[in-house]
């Protein structure tokens, strides 16, 4: 890469993230992140990344060899809510005998289902590396 496309790609990462910060890490703890890097398939920065969001407490961003399983999770859970969408319209369309504790419990199981869903599907976002090699 010559000078002015390294440029290019530090001006393009610092628009992307914003901020560039240099941190010293002993030997055994930059082996440690690199084997790390290493095995996910990801940057250096990009661990450190996650670390930095797991300890915020957001949610990590599954492997490669977790996405498939996540990604049919996600499915599995989008079912479960079309379910529960048809039970409480059932109950408000009068084809099923209406009771006011059950329809508010498949309304809270029903958000939860969401909830869970939209965080899977946050999990398999990946990092842009992981997606740019992607066909």
């Amino acid at each position: 890469m010559d000078d002015e496309a390294k440029k290019t790609a530090v001006k393009s990462t610092s628009r992307r993230y914003g901020e560039v910060t240099h941190i010293r890490f002993s030997a055994d703890e930059l082996a440690s992140i690199k084997a790390i890097a290493g095995r996910d398939g990801i940057t250096v920065s990009e661990v450190v990344r996650r670390l930095v969001q797991a300890e915020a407490g957001h949610l990590p961003v599954a492997s490669e060899a977790l996405r498939p399983l996540i990604v049919e999770m996600t499915d599995q859970l989008r079912r479960v809510g079309i379910n529960f969408n048809q039970a409480v319209r059932a109950m408000n369309d009068g084809r099923v005998a209406h009771d006011e504790d059950l329809e508010q419990a498949l309304i809270a199981v029903g958000d939860l289902v969401r909830q869970f869903r939209e965080e899977l599907k946050a999990m398999t976002v990946g990092s842009r590396k992981a997606r740019e090699a992607r066909p």
